[in-house]
């Protein structure tokens, strides 16, 4: 396994200050168990949770930047008690069936870890050992599919409104490591009513826009990014005296254009927690949705509260993955 010329073995975590295990403490486990190794490998460990709520270790090994192993430790009941020894076992068994490199400086050789089972080790120790095949990492949000955010946002020529949106990002959309395509929809009722006054008329319009995006997504430890297509529906209702028939009007207003996000966790111990800061821009279909008017004693008739052709619109959420 070892041989002249050797050198020290990086070892980081993306989820230092989940303390799980200690940076720190899983080093000198690793050094103790594998001690140095030929150059170009590197390992990284960062604490993620699963589907079903549970937490797990999850483990790479990269040679010259290319990852050669990766594994999901899951935590038992006693946590991250034997989470550095079990990194260290896993790494051991791991450099242990790599063959020592010829003159031809062939690529390390990769094979599956044997099942061992230590009495002194933990179920967690045990249940790593087993070789099977490893899907596309899971990010900081685990395997959640499901995201609920509430939110604010400020549109332009609306004003504020509160938003409730729905995050769909389905495991097998997962594009690799860190990148993941999803499906979102926000609902949005405007606090604020947008007036217009003619000839001492007044016509008052209430919106409420339907959204939905198709972000691609961007995880780096703590912090997310997300850009992608964007389409909306905004349902207006608008009343007014002069208003024709002297009825409320309804009318249907969409826009395309795109959408963009940048997101950051604040706590390593609830990596389910974003906060996230979007916004969309885009054109509305103005000239094919319906014209609210007003008529005058005459018959003539006068637009009233045109839309603008250019949507724009910015707020901040707080979201969960279920």
């Amino acid at each position: 396994m070892f041989w002249p010329g050797l050198l020290a073995l990086e070892v980081t975590t993306s989820t230092p200050d989940a303390l799980c295990p200690p940076l720190e403490e899983a080093r000198a486990a690793i050094a103790a168990r594998v001690g140095e190794v030929q150059g170009g490998y590197r390992v990284e460990f960062s604490l993620v949770r699963l589907a079903d709520g549970k937490q797990a270790l999850e483990l790479v090994v990269l040679h010259d930047e290319q990852p050669v192993l990766e594994r999901q430790l899951p935590l038992d009941a006693t946590g991250c008690e034997d989470a550095a020894q079990t990194i260290a076992l896993v790494l051991e068994r791991y450099f242990d069936a790599i063959e020592p490199p010829n003159s031809t400086s062939v690529a390390p050789k990769l094979e599956p870890v044997p099942e061992v089972t230590r009495p002194q080790m933990s179920q967690m120790s045990t249940a790593a050992m087993r070789p099977r095949d490893v899907g596309p990492t899971r990010g900081r949000h685990g395997a959640s599919a499901l995201r609920v955010s509430l939110g604010l946002i400020d549109a332009r020529e609306l004003g504020w409104a509160p938003t409730l949106s729905l995050e769909l990002r389905p495991t097998w959309a997962q594009l690799g490591r860190r990148w993941r395509l999803g499906w979102a929809a926000a609902l949005s009722p405007f606090v604020s009513k947008r007036t217009e006054t003619v000839r001492d008329q007044l016509v008052a319009e209430k919106t409420l826009q339907l959204a939905s995006s198709l972000p691609l997504e961007l995880e780096l430890q703590r912090w997310s990014s997300w850009l992608g297509p964007w389409a909306q529906l905004r349902v207006q209702r608008a009343e007014g005296a002069g208003l024709e028939h002297d009825q409320p009007g309804y009318r249907g207003l969409f826009g395309i254009g795109v959408g963009a996000g940048l997101g950051w966790s604040p706590s390593a111990a609830i990596p389910a927690l974003t906060l996230t800061l979007g916004g969309a821009i885009g054109a509305q279909l103005s000239e094919a949705s319906a014209r609210f008017v007003l008529r005058d004693a005459d018959g003539s008739k006068k637009p009233v509260l045109v839309p603008e052709t250019i949507f724009a619109q910015a707020g901040l959420a707080l979201s969960l993955a279920l």
